[in-house]
């Protein structure tokens, strides 16, 4: 149930003002005080759940004019406090949801909607995102806010690569559409930018022809460096669509169990070959699995998974997740060196060790910044689920991963629990820095916009 602010109150004129909800109740700020991290608690004064862009707007607008803080909120997937502000407003974006056109190469969605939706909207019509993230019961405003990666970014780019146009409403209170050829600066600033110069409420994503069942296989080894040997001939030679490392707790959760997933895509005219796919792999006797199924089941196979962990309690536990860039050339004695130094026993299936691969030149924004001294790097994830008594322990080590990678300009994914000072987070931005505070004084002059990340 909502509750209003009391009479006289400013909050009060702004919910009359509003197509959509505001409220002050206790349990509705207790939800959005916290993420999916578990780890910061920022409690805000007011949540609003706008009905219409001009309900941002107009939020946007009476923030400006009383330098209150306001950030928008998808489903609170992020670990480290990203969307959440102390005393402000929090913007839960689900109301624009709307599914505004649908074309042969492109859909046009508000920024609340989820991509499950999206796909389940566009399969229909033989249509797909070409890079989707493991889950899909997250925002598309969201991901396009940090970037979107997915084990097909190796081949595609990024969520971000994959966006033609977004609406944002400025920290001015400015409706914008842009692009790579409109307001260019713009569309530069918000993809991957982390809600600092607008919120994006609309997006207009590419779509490809979608596939009607996937073949997986799944290839085990006894040492991530065998693995990740294998990761790297298979994204160079782009023999799969789909390519994903892991490490997960092996019995006993005292030794790590190594594997690497590459998924073929199955079409109509066109049909993976076994042979050729696993071809050159160091592949042991009984070590490979495949299975073919459709393609909507394993787009949509985290949704159960995730549906189980709400049954058991484990979202409640503290996400110190570690996501960090290494360059290839360094990434088999960066991560053996980090397994060793971490039980098993603080991953499990859920949420494993995670390796995906990216092409720099795949890569076409500059505000997702990974090591740039070579073309190809990779992401490696420790998606640490722990009490909250040793999340500051699990934290501290990943600051230790993080400066161990930051001699060879690695970076991190945004949504990771990793504090920053100002002059860290100008390091991290390199010669995008300029540019993106430039992007700020213009479009958030006020400086309202989504505080959480402490990036100006």
């Amino acid at each position: 149930m909502s509750q209003s602010p009391p009479p006289g109150d400013p909050l009060r004129l702004l919910g009359e003002r509003l197509r959509g909800s505001l409220t002050v109740a206790p349990h509705a700020l207790e939800n959005v005080s916290r993420d999916f991290g578990r780890l910061v608690r920022s409690r805000p004064a007011a949540v609003v759940r706008p009905h219409d862009v001009d309900d941002v707007i107009t939020v946007v607008k009476f923030c400006r004019e009383r330098g209150i803080p306001v950030a928008p909120r998808g489903q609170g997937h992020s670990l480290g406090g990203q969307s959440q502000v102390t005393g402000g407003i929090v913007l839960e974006t689900g109301g624009l949801s709307a599914v505004h056109s649908l074309e042969k190469d492109r859909v046009t969605v508000g920024a609340g909607i989820l991509w499950d939706e999206v796909v389940d909207r566009t399969l229909p019509h033989g249509l797909t995102p070409p890079v989707l993230t493991d889950f899909l019961g997250i925002s598309v405003g969201g991901t396009l806010s940090m970037g979107g990666i997915g084990g097909s970014a190796f081949r595609h780019g990024l969520q971000i690569d994959n966006t033609l146009e977004v609406q944002v409403v400025t920290g001015a209170g400015e409706l914008v559409t842009c692009s790579r050829s409109i307001r260019k600066d713009l569309f530069e600033a918000v993809l991957g930018g982390l809600g600092q110069c607008g919120i994006i409420v609309r997006a207009t994503v590419r779509l490809v022809p979608s596939p009607t069942h996937v073949r997986v296989y799944e290839l085990s080894y006894d040492r991530v460096a065998d693995q990740l040997s294998n990761h790297m001939i298979a994204v160079d030679d782009g023999r799969a669509d789909y390519v994903l490392g892991l490490a997960l707790p092996g019995d006993g959760g005292s030794r790590w169990n190594h594997r690497l997933q590459l998924v073929s895509f199955v079409t109509p005219s066109a049909r993976p070959d076994d042979d050729h796919v696993l071809a050159g792999l160091d592949t042991a006797p009984g070590s490979v699995s495949v299975v073919e199924i459709p393609y909507r089941d394993w787009a949509m196979r985290m949704g159960p998974q995730m549906a189980e962990i709400e049954e058991k309690g484990l979202r409640e536990r503290s996400h110190a997740w570690s996501d960090i860039f290494v360059p290839a050339s360094e990434i088999r004695g960066f991560a053996a060196e980090a397994l060793a130094e971490v039980s098993p026993g603080e991953v499990d299936h859920y949420f494993p060790v995670l390796f995906y691969a990216l092409d720099r030149r795949r890569l076409g924004l500059p505000l997702f910044r990974v090591p740039e001294q070579e073309n190809r790097c990779f992401l490696f994830g420790i998606l640490k689920s722990v009490e909250r008594d040793f999340s500051e322990i699990a934290i501290a080590h990943n600051r230790s991963l993080y400066e161990r990678a930051r001699k060879w300009g690695g970076t991190h994914y945004p949504n990771a629990p990793l504090i920053l000072s100002g002059d860290q987070w100008r390091d991290r931005y390199g010669s995008a820095w300029e540019e993106f505070s430039d992007a700020k004084r213009r479009y958030d002059p006020g400086g309202i916009l989504t505080p959480g990340p402490g990036i100006f």
